[in-house]
C-alpha cells in the first residue's frame, strides 16, 4: 500500500533511516521498517519465482530481491505523482518516506480546495497503473518462464492491485482523500469530510481483515503469505484512520483553548529564596506557579513544577528557588490573548514544561504549564 498523503507539525522531526536523495527540495527517506518488509517479499516471492522459471536454484532468491528493490521503486514512483501534483498547486514538500507496506509524502499544508486535494490523491495511484500497464504491455514482449518475464508480470499484477486498492474510498488511502474532498465539496464543511473518510477507513480495514483472514486459511503456502500481508494492512488502516479521528477530536478542542483561562496564578519570588519559603508564600497567596525575578521586577526564569515535587522536604530550606527554575528568553513569553492553533503553534516551537504568560503591556498574568494544555487537549 502506498500514497499516504500527511502534514506534520511544525517541529515534526524526519524519521530515521538512510537518506535516498533529494525530491523538489525535500528529503527522501528509507525507513528500517522497509528493510523488514525488503526481507519479507525476498522469502514470499522466490518460490513464485521457482515455480516459473526452471532450474532456477537457490538464483530464485536474487530474483525475488530485485523484485523488492522493484516494488520499492514502485512506492516511490506513487509518491513522486503526489509530490509532482502538489508543487504544480505551490505546496511545498517536507519529506517522502518508504516504510514496511507503504511510503507517505508530508506536505508543509495542504491543497487548499476539494479539487486541488482530490488531484493530488489520485496522482499516486495513477502512476501505479500506469506502470502496471508498461509492464503488462513489457511481460507481453517476453517468452514465458523467463526471468524477465516473472518479473514484468509481476510487477503488472502489483501495481495493478496497488493503484486499485489506493483508490477504494477511506483513509488513510488515497481514495479517503477523494472522498473527504467530495463531501466537503457537497456539505461546505471539512471536518464532516475528515470524519467520513475515517470511519469509511475502518470499515475497509475491517473488510481487508476479514479476506485476509480467509486466505490466510486456505492450505497454499502463497495463499497464506497473501492473506497474512492482507491482515498487516488491515492493522494499518484500521491504526491509521482511528489516528486521524483522535487528531480531528483533538482539533475540535483548539477553539477553546487560551493561554488565558489555562495561566496559572503566579507569584514573583527572587533566585536566592529558599525552595521552603517559596512555597510557603505560594501556598498562602493560593498561587500555582512561581516565576524568578531580578532586582527590577522582570521576570528571568520560571520554576519547574516537577523539580520542586522531587526536592526532599528536608532539603528544601537549604536550596534556592533560583536553581529549580529555567532560564525565559523571548520565546517562552505567552501573549495571554493567544488561542487555538496560534497558542499550539508557538507551544511546539519552543517546547518548554512552563511558559510565562503576559498581557498585551507586558504585564505578568502568570504561568501556563504544558501539561494543563494537554489535559485540556484530552478533555
Amino acid at each position: 500500500m502506498a500514497g499516504q498523503q500527511r502534514q506534520p507539525s511544525p517541529r515534526a522531526g524526519f524519521p530515521v533511516g538512510l537518506r535516498l536523495g533529494s525530491l523538489f527540495g525535500a528529503p527522501i527517506y528509507v525507513a528500517p521498517s522497509w528493510l523488514i518488509f525488503l526481507g519479507w517479499v525476498t522469502i514470499a516471492f522466490a518460490p513464485l519465482v521457482e515455480d516459473n522459471v526452471a532450474g532456477i536454484g537457490s538464483a530464485r532468491y536474487a530474483v525475488s530481491l530485485a523484485f523488492g528493490v522493484f516494488l520499492g521503486l514502485s512506492v516511490l514512483a506513487h509518491e513522486i505523482g503526489h509530490c509532482a501534483l502538489a508543487r504544480v498547486f505551490n505546496v511545498p514538500v517536507q519529506r517522502v518516506v518508504l516504510t514496511w507496506l507503504a511510503g507517505h509524502s508530508a506536505f508543509e499544508r495542504e491543497p487548499g480546495t476539494p479539487r486541488r486535494m482530490v488531484l493530488v490523491a489520485v496522482a499516486g495511484p495513477a502512476v501505479n497503473l500506469a506502470l502496471a500497464v508498461l509492464a503488462w504491455f513489457g511481460s507481453k514482449e517476453l517468452d514465458q518462464g523467463t526471468v524477465g518475464w516473472v518479473l514484468t508480470a509481476a510487477l503488472a499484477w502489483t501495481n495493478g492491485i496497488v493503484g486499485l486498492y489506493n483508490l477504494l474510498p477511506g483513509l488513510p488511502l488515497d481514495g479517503g482523500q477523494v472522498l473527504r474532498a467530495t463531501v466537503w465539496a457537497v456539505t461546505k464543511n471539512p471536518r464532516a469530510g475528515i470524519v467520513g473518510a475515517a470511519w469509511a477507513g475502518r470499515v475497509l480495514g475491517v473488510a481487508t481483515g476479514v479476506l485476509g483472514l480467509y486466505i490466510a486459511s486456505r492450505k497454499g503456502g502463497a495463499d497464506q503469505s497473501t492473506g497474512l500481508w492482507l491482515i498487516l494492512i488491515a492493522v494499518m488502516m484500521v491504526m491509521s484512520s482511528t489516528a486521524v479521528l483522535r487528531q480531528q477530536s483533538v482539533r475540535d478542542r483548539l477553539p477553546d483553548l487560551s493561554a488565558r483561562q489555562l495561566a496559572r496564578p503566579a507569584l514573583s519570588v527572587t533566585a536566592d529564596l529558599p525552595v521552603s519559603e517559596a512555597v510557603r508564600r505560594a501556598e498562602e497567596g493560593r498561587a500555582r506557579g512561581l516565576i524568578v525575578v531580578d532586582g527590577y521586577g522582570n521576570p528571568t526564569g520560571v520554576v519547574n513544577e516537577a523539580a520542586v515535587a522531587a526536592t526532599p522536604l528536608d532539603r528544601r530550606p537549604w536550596v534556592s528557588i533560583g536553581t529549580l527554575s529555567r532560564g525565559v528568553s523571548r520565546a517562552d513569553f505567552v501573549p495571554a490573548q493567544l488561542r487555538g492553533e496560534e497558542l499550539i503553534k508557538q507551544l511546539q516551537e519552543s517546547p518548554a514544561s512552563e511558559y510565562v504568560v503576559v498581557e498585551p503591556d507586558g504585564q505578568v498574568l502568570g504561568v501556563l504549564a504544558a501539561t494543563d494544555v494537554a489535559a485540556a487537549l484530552q478533555r
